[in-house]
Parts: C-alpha cells; sequence; structure tokens
C-alpha cells in the first residue's frame, strides 16, 4: 500500500502529484511496489492527494478509516483492507520515499514476521524507517487501541511492539540502498532526489 495522504505543510502542496523526472511521486511509488511483484493499492483521503487523471480502477484507492491520525491512520486503512482480501500483511510505502529500490522492497519482504513489524535501519532520526516496511494483519487490533487512545506515533508504535529491525549492512548490497531513505519534505529535497537519479541513471 502506498500513503498518499499527509498535510504536506512543509512541502506546500499535495506530495503525491509532484512529479520528478517526469514521473508523480505516487506513481513512482506504485511502480517500486509493482516492479518487487506486490499487488497495489492506495491510502488517501482527498481527491487533491492524487495526481490529475489517477485512475481509481487501475488502482484502488481507500482512504483513512481514522481521519487526521496521521501515518498510524494510514496503516490502520491498510491493515483492515488487507484482512479483507485474506493477506497476512501488507508492505507499506510513503509516497515521499522515491528512491526506495524494489530489490530493497523484495529483500526486507522475505524478513517478513506474522507478529510483528518488520523495518529497515535508517540514518534518519528515528533510527528506523516505518513508511518503508512490512506490517502482519496481527496487529490490527492493536493499532486500533492506539488510536482509539489517542496515540498516533508511528515510530513509537513500532518501538511498542518487538520489530523485526533488518540491519543496514544486510541491505547495503542492493544497488541504491545507501539513498533509499531520502524523504521529500520539502522542494530542496525534490531537487536532491532529482539530482540521485540522474547520478544512478549515468550518461546516456
Amino acid at each position: 500500500m502506498v500513503l498518499a495522504g499527509g498535510q504536506s505543510r512543509r512541502y506546500g502542496s499535495p506530495k503525491a502529484r509532484t512529479r520528478l523526472a517526469g514521473v508523480t511521486l505516487l506513481e513512482r511509488a506504485l511502480a517500486i511496489l509493482h516492479a518487487a511483484g506486490l499487488e497495489t493499492g492506495v491510502i488517501a483521503n482527498r481527491a487533491d492527494d492524487l495526481p490529475a487523471g489517477h485512475s481509481r480502477a487501475a488502482v484502488p484507492v481507500r482512504p483513512d478509516l481514522t481521519p487526521g491520525a496521521g501515518p498510524l491512520g494510514g496503516l490502520h486503512a491498510a491493515l483492515a483492507w488487507a484482512r479483507e482480501r485474506g493477506d497476512a500483511g501488507v508492505f507499506l510505502l510513503g509516497c515521499d520515499l522515491p528512491l526506495v529500490p524494489p530489490s530493497l522492497v523484495a529483500r526486507l519482504v522475505t524478513w517478513f514476521d506474522a507478529a510483528r513489524p518488520t523495518v529497515p535501519a535508517s540514518p534518519g532520526p528515528l533510527g528506523i524507517e516505518p513508511l518503508c516496511a512490512c506490517y502482519p494483519v496481527s496487529l490490527a487490533a492493536t493499532v486500533e487501541d492506539w488510536l482509539a487512545a489517542g496515540r498516533f506515533g508511528m515510530g513509537k508504535f513500532v518501538r511498542a511492539h518487538d520489530p523485526v529491525v533488518v540491519a543496514r549492512d544486510e541491505l547495503a548490497s542492493v544497488a541504491g540502498a545507501e539513498d533509499a531513505f531520502l524523504n521529500v519534505n520539502t522542494p530542496i529535497d525534490r531537487d536532491r532526489a532529482a539530482d540521485l537519479l540522474s547520478l544512478q541513471a549515468g550518461p546516456d
């Protein structure tokens, strides 16, 4: 599932509609999951969160079940959707992580645990990246309890549930892993991501 909501306060406009190398961040996130061999869906609350012309028929979209709860609310909706489908869990990817290699997603899926979140270690302030991670449907009721109690911290939720943390050296062999968790929060971040994509592509 791609998380395509959020307030985008620092960015100034819906990030899912932002174009990077000619492709919207939402389209790029969907392509990453598809290339990793996963079926895809989108969690988004408003039409403004989606690029103009996005086809809900081609890629299904659902809103948060608890609006205003941030990424944990998105996880709640994603797990409820997975449970309806009879899936064991979901891979959650924030649309503002455009440099995640599909092979890194596929690697993380192999670590999937039926009882705990599976998250990669990250150089970011949390030390983990909860918006590029696997979550089992067994956590659905616990997420609901946290939201009902007004607890919305995604990182705190993951840390509280004995996560499988995939160390950075386990992912180091994946091409592009060193830049995978660049988060596009501002136009400056977008430009940095565009520069890195250009370097990855190499000369024509």
